[in-house]
């Protein structure tokens, strides 16, 4: 993947994060839902190159009802979805049933913060109902099978106003448009049409004409309108995996004995006995043991020691944090880079974050392993890691004074950094100015009278980079791209 497209995928990976919150937050909010991620990794934008085949099902779930949502983060506000004629791939696949939601919402990435507006809900059933209307885009490739877009018509004017007249029989819409009018025609391939009310004022971007009905109600039906606990003991993967999960945050203590028989049975698919083990692991510690097993042990696949590693990260217990660090410190040979990256990754994001343990991570030899523990440090650093880090500055070893120097510029702990420069061999030394250099002169100019000549002047002379305009992000390098156009011959 060139660098263009990892760009573009960062993107839209994160467009769906901001949408899958936006909608968290809506349905939990204004809904009454409880919504957790049925989706591991459904609200975060974090790439991982080991590709963990999941079961195909919606991104969030409320705990509550069982209803299911599936969340679209698009540019402009669209009801379009990816679509195949492979099998498991059509866009009703995924373990949407009938009556779960499809989320569509708009989502601004050039605003700051980023601005997610414009929340439509529509059921499975609703667009099944107006498939006919829907339009297939171009195919991805050539190869029969591969997949598409198919859009469903929906008219949202960019601007505000008020719909002042509907006319089903000519399948028209009158709406303002300022002081004046303006009448929309849905066209003869929309089989169905519906709009908002005559006299309904509608803001900018919101749809005022589609060839499908909004989801009647969206409101949590409530406690006892889902039979979770008999849904553990469905033969059906799709409705028995979802329970599975669930059963963490509706007490699995009732159900431990279910749990651990889905856990032990061979037959039952991977993904769904891992995680039986998740669910089961913040009350049972034999479980955390079973995740740490399936993370380290010779015989499992990558993708089974990595959804092990992200399983053992959502849970929040001094036994599951030891197993993160067991296997972030592994030197294994089956156990590959990223999984230990992934591993000082929860130490330091998930529900148990250790910056005790994930200190001595920064200075991994493997470059993706202390990369990764490095960048998920605490902002503000317990007395313990602060104290190591200033350890690594009195010894000579540049490696791990890098790192110090570089986490504690990071911070603004600018007055650690001048300390210490005082007594700091001599190698060590030029890093700190070096750390120094890359702050804030704000930051720094009020310490600088205790530092030596030879190290204001190194200080100094790094801040004028910020002071010549070829170095500037817009500029910097652009005379030796332009060099490189001057062929003629």
């Amino acid at each position: 993947m060139g660098f263009k497209e990892d760009v573009d995928f960062a993107r839209f990976l994160s467009m769906g994060v901001y949408a899958a919150d936006a909608v968290t937050q809506d349905l939990e909010h204004n809904h009454g839902h409880r919504i957790i991620e049925l989706e591991r990794y459904a609200k975060a934008n974090k790439v991982w190159q080991t590709k963990i085949k999941r079961m195909r099902l919606p991104d969030l779930m409320c705990v509550t009802c069982g209803r299911r949502f599936e969340s679209k983060g698009k540019t402009k506000l669209e009801i379009k979805l990816s679509d195949s004629s492979l099998p498991g791939r059509a866009w009703c696949d995924g373990g949407m049933r009938l009556d779960d939601i499809f989320a569509f919402a708009r989502v601004n990435m050039k605003t700051s913060p980023v601005t997610v507006s414009n929340l439509v809900y529509v059921t499975r059933q609703s667009l099944e109902d107006a498939l006919g209307s829907s339009k297939e885009g171009n195919r991805k490739s050539v190869s029969e099978g591969s997949e598409m877009d198919r859009k469903w018509p929906m008219w949202t004017p960019d601007y505000a106003g008020e719909v002042v007249a509907v006319d089903d029989g000519l399948k028209k819409v009158r709406v303002t448009k300022g002081t004046s009018t303006y009448l929309y025609g849905s066209g003869s391939r929309w089989a169905t049409f519906h709009t908002l009310k005559a006299g309904t004022a509608f803001e900018a971007g919101q749809p005022v004409a589609f060839c499908f009905r909004m989801a009647d109600s969206v409101a949590c039906a409530g406690d006892g309108s889902w039979s979770w606990k008999e849904d553990l003991l469905s033969a059906d993967e799709d409705i028995r995996f979802p329970a599975v999960k669930a059963a963490r945050f509706l007490g699995a203590e009732p159900v431990e004995d279910v749990l651990i028989g889905i856990a032990g049975d061979e037959a039952n698919d991977w993904r769904l006995r891992l995680e039986a083990h998740a669910s089961l692991a913040p009350t049972r510690p034999a479980s955390v043991a079973a995740l740490l097993v399936l993370a380290e042990c010779a015989d499992s696949t990558d993708e089974v020691r990595m959804e092990a590693v992200l399983s053992l990260s959502e849970i929040g217990t001094e036994e599951a944090a030891e197993a993160l660090h067991s296997i972030a410190n592994s030197t294994a040979p089956a156990v590959p880079e990223e999984v230990r990256a992934a591993a000082a990754w929860g130490l330091g994001t998930g529900a148990g974050e250790a910056p005790a343990k994930l200190i001595h991570l920064v200075n991994d030899p493997s470059v993706l392993v202390a990369t990764h523990a490095a960048a998920v440090m605490p902002s503000d650093l317990p007395q313990e890691c602060l104290d190591e880090l200033l350890d690594w500055l009195r010894a000579d070893d540049l490696r791990r004074a890098a790192t110090a120097a570089h986490l504690l510029a990071e911070r603004a702990l600018v007055a650690e950094l001048v300390n210490a420069l005082q007594a700091a061999p001599e190698g060590v030394r030029r890093l700190i100015v070096l750390a120094l250099g890359d702050t804030s002169r704000e930051a720094v100019t009020g310490l600088l009278s205790r530092l030596d000549a030879q190290s204001r002047a190194g200080i100094t002379t790094l801040w004028a980079k910020n002071d010549d305009w070829l170095r500037q992000p817009d500029t910097d390098g652009i005379l030796d791209a332009l060099k490189l156009q001057t062929l003629r011959r």
